[in-house]
């Protein structure tokens, strides 16, 4: 090996191969998982448990042993810091990739967590961190994978429809002890849509507006296997683009499809790299029918997006339903239960003027 590696990169490289070559040999030890790949319905089963450890199947279908007690966590998968925080254990956060200020406002010790990989794990980072716990995208095996095999459980989750959002708070409550809060924030989530879905079950076939929701450029849209067409529907809505065929999140319909479709409403997801305003101001879309109304309008919050994966997309929900029929739902209704969200969701109440909405 050259000399010109550090010692840190050699430990780190021979701890690799060694454990590599563990698990390839079938020996028993934690943090080495088992592709089980079984039905759905096997997910987030705790198939066994001792006074120390217990192993859950993942939503990558993986058997994974993970320590009772965990004290740090590390991640590269933003969606996952909003769920720990959620269930009061952002403390516990060691390593991240990207984060953000209201996140760090809401746990200032994200501040000085260790960069552990922008999306992209960084393997010899973690290997260096060594935290109990590894939580990422179910979709990436092949990171979970590599991570187990350098010793550190590796949790793959999948947030993107309401159903999958439910199971991955579930898994995490087992795996971090905190099954009780898990519960509590899934059954404000189901009472929340369930109000929204009961307000909206007295519009009549021919009242329901059809709605688009635009991704981060104009021409993406939100398919009907996405949690932001879902929202829609789940607020009354008809989604232009729930049969879209699709094999990417946030498919291309293009300008041209949606000018087929001509919808009553359109909404934009809070990172898109344009505005309502630029829709407003283009020509070409002048003739649509939400542009005609002023029916154009960016998700909220500015800092804390109600159309995330997340419980936080109950509001999202609220939020369509409060603009497409008012009648279902009034202003200072709205305000109530965005209030009553965060105080459960973070343990604290934000202003209007602070959230952005």
């Amino acid at each position: 090996m050259p000399r010109t590696w550090s010692v840190t990169a050699r430990r780190v490289l021979t701890l690799i191969v060694i454990l590599a070559m563990l698990c390839t040999a079938g020996l028993a030890m934690s943090g080495c998982s088992e592709d089980k790949s079984g039905d759905r319905e096997d997910i987030g089963t705790v198939t066994s448990e001792t006074d120390t450890e217990l192993t859950i199947i993942d939503q990558a279908g993986r058997e994974v042993t993970v320590k009772k007690d965990t004290q740090s966590i590390a991640l590269c998968y933003r969606v996952v810091i909003r769920f720990l925080l959620n269930l009061d254990q952002g403390d516990k956060i060691t390593g991240i990739g990207k984060t953000e200020e209201f996140l760090e406002e809401l746990q200032p010790s994200l501040a000085d967590c260790v960069d552990v990989g922008k999306g992209v794990a960084d393997i010899e980072a973690l290997a260096e961190l060594e935290p109990d716990l590894f939580i990422h995208k179910a979709s990436d095996t092949e990171t979970l994978e590599a991570v187990s095999k350098i010793g550190i459980p590796s949790i793959g989750i999948e947030v993107e429809t309401p159903e999958d959002m439910l199971t991955a708070l579930d898994i995490l409550g087992k795996v971090l002890g905190v099954s009780d809060r898990a519960e509590e924030l899934a059954d404000y989530y189901k009472a929340a849509v369930d109000k929204s879905v009961a307000a909206a079950s007295g519009i009549d076939d021919a009242d329901r507006k059809t709605a688009i929701v635009m991704g981060s450029s104009i021409g993406k849209v939100a398919d009907g296997s996405m949690l932001q067409g879902e929202m829609l529907e789940k607020a009354g809505a008809i989604n232009c683009a729930a049969d879209l065929e699709a094999s990417e999140l946030w498919p291309t319909a293009g300008t041209e499809q949606i000018f087929a479709w001509n919808p009553d409403y359109i909404f934009i997801t809070s990172s898109a790299s344009y505005t309502a305003k630029d829709i407003y101001k283009e020509s070409a879309w002048s003739e649509l029918k939400a542009v005609k109304a002023g029916h154009v309008y960016m998700m909220p919050a500015r800092f804390d997006s109600w159309e995330f994966p997340g419980i936080v997309s109950s509001l999202g929900i609220e939020y369509m339903q409060s603009v497409i029929y008012p009648e279902l739902v009034s202003e200072s209704q709205l305000e109530s239960d965005v209030s009553a969200f965060y105080e459960l969701a973070y343990r604290r109440t934000f202003t209007r003027e602070e959230l952005g909405y």
